[in-house]
């Protein structure tokens, strides 16, 4: 089936470009992804073929290409130079009559393909086309995932040393790095809750509101915060989970949360005068908190 969606057009013209220019590896990433949106896309299927080294691959491809068009004649031409048999004549004829790759009309210029600064500047020039992000396919876009290489928006780029990279890349590079264990997020509550609960009683119960308390709380929070975040994370085996350092804080803050609900009732029916009883607490809880999130990080 010819491609006339015109995103996958535009894709596919890039990928003719890269092969033209002998950008075989960035040519192949894009008739693969065109191809996982439009599989019975024979034009693709033999591009593809173009580029692959290994002649069964090369088969492959073109008997695929085969399989939706019987009479493609790149697809024909293509497996009769794989056989070593000479080109059937009507087929050098619809080839020697079938017009270069056109180029799509309906899209502005503003993507550069894979090039090389130095030997292919003219070519950067020229093959610019509009892309759109494949998680907002109303944004059109000039970026790219340098790893998966799909289009994407501002929105979902995110910039690194090498290049922007899209949330799910970046989501699975980071999962390399959490090795925690479904058992770890239940001993981190287990342990981080009583000794917040138990540093929660004792800033709500003696907090006096005299000036040099807040400075005491200011500075000791840090320490405290610290320590539950250290002692979880050696309770946990110094393992790393996605979610274990916002538990901690979740654990924390219901620690202060249990001993002042009645200050938090009283609020409530109107009483604002123990607003300032809450205000120790809540530094303490900003500072340990923050502490004890980048400990388990």
């Amino acid at each position: 089936m010819a491609i006339k969606e015109p995103r996958l057009r535009s894709l596919l013209v890039q990928a003719e470009r890269n092969a033209n220019y002998g950008k075989n590896a960035a040519a192949e990433s894009i008739y693969r992804q065109i191809l996982e949106e439009s599989p019975d896309a024979e034009e693709a299927w033999v591009g593809l073929a173009g580029v692959l080294t290994g002649p069964d691959e090369k088969r492959a491809a073109y008997e695929r290409a085969l399989t939706f068009a019987p009479d493609y004649p790149e697809a024909v031409a293509g497996l009769a130079r794989l056989d070593g048999r000479p080109v059937p004549p009507e087929i050098e004829a619809k080839l020697a009559a079938k017009p270069g790759p056109e180029e799509p009309t309906t899209l502005k210029p503003t993507v550069e393909t894979e090039v090389e600064e130095e030997d292919d500047a003219p070519y950067a020039a020229e093959v610019q086309y509009d892309l759109y992000c494949y998680r907002h396919p109303d944004r059109a876009t000039s970026l790219r995932c340098y790893n998966c290489n799909r289009p994407i928006c501002i929105s979902c780029a995110n910039k690194t040393p090498v290049g922007y990279i899209c949330p799910e890349c970046q989501r699975e590079a980071e999962d390399a790095f959490f090795n925690s264990k479904p058992l770890d997020y239940l001993i981190a509550a287990l342990v981080s809750f009583p000794i917040s609960l138990l540093a929660g009683y004792l800033i709500v119960r003696f907090f006096n509101g005299v000036f040099l308390y807040y400075i005491l709380i200011f500075f000791a929070s840090g320490a405290v915060g610290s320590f539950i975040g250290r002692i979880t994370k050696r309770a946990i085996g110094g393992r790393r989970g996605r979610y274990l350092p916002g538990l901690v804080v979740a654990m924390m803050i219901l620690g202060v949360v249990i001993p002042a609900l009645p200050f938090l009732l009283a609020i409530l029916v109107g009483d604002l005068r123990v607003l300032r009883q809450l205000l120790g607490p809540g530094i303490y809880l900003f500072v340990a908190a923050s502490a004890a999130y980048w400990q388990m990080r």
